[in-house]
């Protein structure tokens, strides 16, 4: 299995030099002002929370919004209601207008129309802020700085796309191994995006120019893709040319609790694998090309090993090399986002992703998944 050994070498070296770009962009880049004492807001914001069937969870978002140290009469809420069949858009009017918060409400059921990238489009073709934030109603905020913080940002750094953290939040196993491979992608998707090759981004916390967005249309020849609204719309700024940003500041963050059970878990990772099919980024198709496949070879490394035993030691030692790097990439990455990361359950997750991967890939080939009440097709 000489031909295995060298695969395994190989992938695991370029899996090294990815993995360290991260850290060489850190450290060479330039510190980011946080001082806001300064700074007047000038521009209008209009905030799009779009929702489906989110009543445990829009009030969290809510709150947060509407507690943000920003001029009221420089912010806009428009609540887009994706056909719910809960009380989640009475309960929202009711908590905006006890705050005596004024807002817009779209219906897209009144109008036979469905789905998150119209719920977008509707929304922005009513708002009047010059600046867009996209919020999913199951998120919430900590910091009262963070849309002045966003604000600022895109005022100062005259970007037409910017991309803040989401951190997941949650304390089972299952939920652990989730932070863990949140914090990866979002540390890496940083990184990437500080060098101009932006690969990632999620619409539950995201900013962009309105200009830009009805410039780009990025939902015109993906409509028909129930998933997505978020990756088709880097894509098309990408396309563009427009300048896409990342930040790793704190009052920026926005928390989104992960999956609870093993199933949905599955099902929301076959449903970001179905959007992807469809994606043309090509830095993100590299990466995810080299993730699949370092977990793939280590993996069945591991399994010939076990049966054959004719190398053992090799397959430890890739095992115990890919433990290590993955561990500081987690470790430098709880650091820059200032989390608290349960490192006792490291070693139980690095094993559980040694298996989770293959799966995940062998699993998006037969199985579709679903949101909602809604099957997602590619």
């Amino acid at each position: 299995m000489i031909w295995l050994d060298i695969l395994v070498i190989t992938v695991l070296s370029i899996y090294t030099i990815f993995i360290f770009v991260p850290v060489f962009v850190l450290l060479f880049e330039k510190k980011e002002n946080t001082d806001l004492s300064g700074f007047i807001p000038k521009e209008k914001v209009s905030i799009i929370i779009p929702f489906r069937n989110e009543a445990h969870t829009v009030l969290n978002c809510l709150k947060g919004i509407t507690e943000q140290d920003f001029p009221k009469e420089l912010t806009e809420i428009i609540l887009v209601d994706d056909n719910s069949d809960d009380n989640t858009r009475q309960l929202a009017e009711i908590f905006l207008k006890e705050r005596q918060v004024t807002y817009k409400l779209i219906n897209l059921e009144e109008h036979n129309l469905t789905g998150k990238k119209t719920a977008i489009e509707q929304a922005i073709s009513i708002a009047s802020g010059s600046i867009i934030i996209t919020r999913d109603a199951d998120t919430y905020s900590k910091s009262k700085l963070w849309l002045k913080s966003i604000a600022y940002y895109l005022n100062a750094s005259n970007t037409d796309l910017l991309i803040p953290p989401v951190i997941l939040s949650g304390t089972s196993f299952i939920q652990i191994f989730q932070r863990f491979e949140n914090m990866a992608i979002i540390y890496i998707g940083y990184a990437f995006a500080k060098i101009k090759l932006p690969f990632v981004c999620s619409g539950a916390n995201l900013a962009y120019k309105k200009d830009s967005f009805l410039k780009a249309n990025p939902y015109k020849d993906n409509k028909h893709i129930a998933s997505g609204d978020d990756m088709f719309l880097l894509q098309s700024f990408i396309k563009e040319g427009f300048s896409v940003s990342s930040t790793k500041n704190s009052t920026m963050v926005v928390y989104t609790n992960a999956e609870e059970s093993f199933k949905s878990l599955i099902n929301q990772r076959l449903r970001w694998i179905s959007k992807a099919k469809n994606l043309n980024i090509k830095t993100a198709w590299s990466i995810a090309s080299l993730l699949v496949l370092t977990n793939l070879f280590v993996f069945i490394c591991f399994i010939l090993n076990v049966f054959s035993g004719v190398n053992i030691r090799f397959c430890l030692f890739a095992l115990l090399y890919k433990c290590i790097i993955d561990f500081l990439l987690l470790f430098l990455a709880a650091i820059m986002f200032k989390q608290k990361l349960n490192f006792v359950l490291y070693i139980p997750a690095f094993i559980a992703n040694l298996f989770y991967v293959p799966f995940i890939t062998m699993a998006s080939i037969r199985k579709k998944s679903s949101w909602k009440g809604r099957n997602i097709s590619g």
